[in-house]
């Protein structure tokens, strides 16, 4: 079986990509991935620990945010 080849896209071609699909597509290093959507059992892992984070930091004072996937995230390393 073969691999299909990597093919580098620039970051407003993904943007473009993305606006053109209901996929979920992530952008690492000029490479698109799609990615499947998660098992039932993802979800209600992910639903419980985002209840308890959000209730732990509630009433805080702490800039701290609690987001429930997927959501967009941009980040730099400054090597």
């Amino acid at each position: 079986m073969s691999m299909a080849q990597e093919r580098f896209v620039s970051i407003e071609e993904f943007y473009a990509m993305r606006g053109k699909t209901d996929n979920l597509l992530e952008y690492v290093d000029g490479v698109v991935f799609m990615s499947p959507s998660p098992s039932v059992k993802h979800q209600r892992i992910s639903s419980r620990l985002h209840a308890k984070l959000f209730a732990f930091l509630e009433g805080k004072k702490s800039d701290c945010e609690v987001f429930h996937a997927p959501f967009t995230l941009h980040a730099f390393l400054s090597v």
